[in-house]
């Protein structure tokens, strides 16, 4: 665990899932609107005969039917999105890491300043000698 990110997202974590959302959508198609013709049928013969159920049957049925959609595209969503997780995040890892590690090296320059201004309390570091070539001969 040492060695792990702070943040660390696993494949053998999300594969499953992404598999089950993917098992979702697909016995959604599958069984989702098995129902349908039948409620249709049934919502038509109803107001045939003059029951105001018939026109209730067939708002329910249409209902179910956008239902059954908005929970199949989030189930694709939600699977594509993992599929994806893994991959954006180690390459967010590795670019923060590479950030870090700039930023934790020395920076020469800075140091030369503040040994040169006498800054108290700055830390003491052996400083290269301070010549300025001008270019002159």
């Amino acid at each position: 665990m040492a060695d792990q990110p702070d943040l660390y997202v696993s494949s053998e974590e999300l594969d499953p899932i992404a598999t089950a959302a993917r098992d979702l959508h697909d016995d959604l198609a599958e069984h989702g609107r098995l129902a349908e013709p039948d409620e249709r049928a049934a919502a038509e013969a109803l107001s045939a005969h003059g029951f105001a159920t018939g026109r209730s049957l067939t708002l329910l049925a249409e209902g179910w039917s956008r239902q059954v959609q908005d929970l199949q595209n989030d189930c694709a969503r939600i699977s594509g999105h993992l599929d994806g997780t893994v991959t954006a995040h180690a390459e967010g890892e590795f670019t923060i890491q590479a950030t870090l590690q700039q930023i934790q090296q020395p920076l020469s320059g800075y140091d030369r300043i503040v040994g040169l201004a006498g800054v108290p309390d700055a830390p003491q570091r052996d400083l290269p000698p301070t010549t300025i070539d001008w270019g002159r001969a």
